[in-house]
């Protein structure tokens, strides 16, 4: 009987422990690609392929808080042709034919990140919001 009553105790104070830090964990809207222009999901083509470059990937939130991403499914919707195209599943990084893809962006067309998992300054894991930057000029040579 003793047992029972320890092992109810555990799991109640497990999932009031997780209640809480679900309680707890910010309330995120908008996350983008960190730029000189402030919680803008308008990139230039060169800052696109920066942030891509720059391992590991990291996005700033509307708490201020800068967050690597660990985890997403990235799809890229061009405008010209009309299309969208899924890579894939990513991890600590993008997959490479949807890096090689950002080379070819123009303007207009947007990258969608998507059941996006993520880390904090500190290491804990956090789910972010869906993440949509779209390009607002092409590189000129």
């Amino acid at each position: 009987m003793r047992s029972i009553f320890i092992i109810t105790s555990i799991v109640l104070h497990l999932f009031i422990g997780q209640q809480v830090a679900l309680a707890q964990a910010p309330k995120l809207k908008l996350c983008a690609v960190p730029t000189d222009s402030a919680g803008s999901t308008k990139v230039t083509l060169k800052e696109a392929q920066e942030w891509a470059d720059n391992l590991p990937l990291k996005v700033v939130c509307n708490d201020g808080k800068i967050y690597q991403l660990n985890q997403f499914l990235f799809t890229m919707i061009t405008m010209n042709p009309l299309q969208t195209k899924e890579y894939g599943l990513a991890n600590n990084g993008i997959p490479i034919l949807a890096r090689k893809a950002i080379d070819q962006m123009k303007k207009g067309d947007t990258i969608f990140l998507k059941e996006v998992q993520g880390k904090d300054a500190s290491g804990t894991e956090i789910k972010l919001p869906n993440i949509v930057f779209v390009v607002k000029e092409e590189i000129t040579e």
